[in-house]
Parts: structure tokens; C-alpha cells; sequence
């Protein structure tokens, strides 16, 4: 892992996103970028955060931005020097464009290893017509996400809970969760929810899980089936019953008519649990 990336709003859970990125950081010898993008009424295309390039620079939105930005630049620097980072490289970004376009195409040109971002959460109607951006990003980021809401003292993985219905697909993110397993050395819990509307014998489930384990050479690791009567409270249970410190699960990333009908699991978890959730966008 070379490259994490922070995207920041200054709030309370981007801060101790940013305290989880850099205890990684310091795991793997990890670069961060700490990114903050303006988004106003005042964008053009033409704008830039510099300030070397401005149309219409006498315009009085044009000064308001290069207010703004001062202002934000002055933030980023309050925000580096309030949490120490000896030892780790980091860079701080300040920009101007849509956040969510700035944040993928900022992960395809710098090679971005690992996304690390603050979630409020969110519920509701506000939940259903609109979704954070960090959903968004869940949602479409080509790297692994990992999502952080509450303050995380000492950033120190034992316990995971890997929830998948382990079908073919989910080879494209096992290299990538047996990675941050490795990283921590933790034990990887692997769980099957059994629900009433999909139900299957515990016997064959299990036969099921053992056969992934052997297939990614999984090490470290124990078999579980949870019966619930849904996969995003079952799998929440399950958490909490064996007091995990992260949960992973790969996601297809659904977006339009076929999102808002069908939903992701991945993301109603990232919406509703204080577990930090390390999602992998399957392509």
C-alpha cells in the first residue's frame, strides 16, 4: 500500500478518518493526501483554486471564491497541525469542482491504494433521494473504501467479519481483504446470513464457506452461518456479537433506478453501523 487518500470536510468524523488513515499509514509507510473540495454556486470550469487562472476576475463571485478558499487553506493548515504525523508523508490538497468527480478522478491519477472517509450516516427519505457522498464514493471508487465514523483511539484490527454470499465474483476483492487482514494480523470471521426468504441447510452453508476458505487460501479464520431475518441485521449481529473492529464486504455498486429499487447492502451498512466498514467495488 502506497497511496491513501482523506477526503475532508473538516468535520468531526473526517477527523477521526483521518487518525485512522495515518495509523495505517504507519503500518504499511503510506503516503496520504488530504483533499478538501470546494463545491459553490460560483464553479466554472475555468476557475482555478490557485488563483495563477481566473475568468472574469473583477467579478465579485470571483473574489468571494478566492475568500473562500483562503479561508479553507487556512482550515487544512489548523487541521495538520492539530494531529500529529511524524513519520508520515503527508500533502494537503484544496480544490474547487464537484466533490465526487474530483475524488475519482483524484483516485485514477495519483493510483490511489485505499480511500479513507468520515460517514455521518444517514436515514429516511434524506437517505433514499439523495445518499452522502461518502455512499457515492462506496459506490463507485475503483479502490477499497474504508469507512469510519467514530473516534478510534488506538486503530488496532483483531477481529473482522467478512459477510458474503462467497459466489464466484467475490475473487476480485479477496487479495484485497486478505491484504488488510495480514496487515493487522488479524482473525477474518467468515459469515453467511441465513434468511427466511433465501433459506439453506447450516450444513451445506458451512461446506460452502470452508470450500472459499481452501480456494483463496484463506489463514486465520473461522466458519460461521447467522440465521436473521435480514442480511444487513445479521450481519450487524453478528458484529456486535463477536465485538468486531471492522467489517468487510465487496459491493456491485449499483447506481440509478436499479440502486434506489434493490439497495446495497454495503451501503445501508455504512449508513447504519459505528463499525468501520472496508468496502470493495466488484467490476
Amino acid at each position: 500500500m502506497r497511496r491513501i487518500l482523506v477526503p475532508t470536510d473538516f468535520s468531526e468524523e473526517a477527523r477521526n478518518a483521518y487518525e485512522v488513515a495515518l495509523a495505517i499509514a504507519r503500518r504499511t509507510g503510506a503516503a496520504i493526501k488530504l483533499l478538501h473540495v470546494v463545491e459553490g454556486q460560483y464553479y466554472t470550469p475555468n476557475f482555478s483554486a490557485t488563483g495563477d487562472t481566473m475568468v472574469g476576475n473583477d467579478s465579485m463571485e470571483q473574489v468571494f471564491m478566492m475568500q473562500l478558499l483562503k479561508v479553507t487553506k487556512g482550515r487544512m493548515q489548523e487541521l495538520l497541525k492539530a494531529i500529529p504525523h511524524q513519520g508520515v508523508d503527508v500533502v494537503e490538497e484544496v480544490d474547487v469542482d464537484k466533490p465526487i468527480s474530483k475524488i475519482k478522478r483524484t483516485i485514477e491519477e495519483d493510483q490511489v491504494d485505499l480511500v479513507v472517509m468520515g460517514s455521518k450516516g444517514s436515514s429516511g427519505l434524506d437517505e433514499f433521494l439523495i445518499g452522502s457522498n461518502t455512499e457515492k464514493v462506496v459506490r463507485t471508487a475503483t479502490c477499497p473504501v474504508l469507512t469510519v465514523k467514530q473516534r478510534i483511539k488506538d486503530f488496532n484490527v483483531r477481529e473482522i467479519v467478512l459477510a458474503s454470499d462467497f459466489k464466484r465474483e467475490v475473487r476480485y476483492a479477496m487479495d484485497r481483504f486478505k491484504t488488510f487482514q495480514q496487515l493487522f494480523g488479524a482473525r477474518m470471521h467468515l459469515v453467511y446470513i441465513n434468511t427466511p426468504g433465501a433459506f439453506e441447510s447450516s450444513g451445506n452453508l458451512r461446506q460452502k464457506l470452508e470450500d472459499a476458505a481452501e480456494k483463496y487460501g484463506l489463514k486465520n479464520y473461522t466458519i460461521n452461518v447467522y440465521n436473521d431475518v435480514m442480511e444487513e441485521d445479521g450481519i450487524l449481529h453478528f458484529a456486535n456479537d463477536i465485538k468486531a473492529d471492522l467489517i468487510m464486504m465487496a459491493t456491485h455498486g449499483r447506481t440509478g433506478l436499479s440502486h434506489l429499487l434493490s439497495g446495497s447492502i454495503a451501503e445501508d451498512l455504512v449508513n447504519h453501523t459505528p463499525i468501520p466498514v472496508l468496502t470493495f467495488h466488484l467490476k
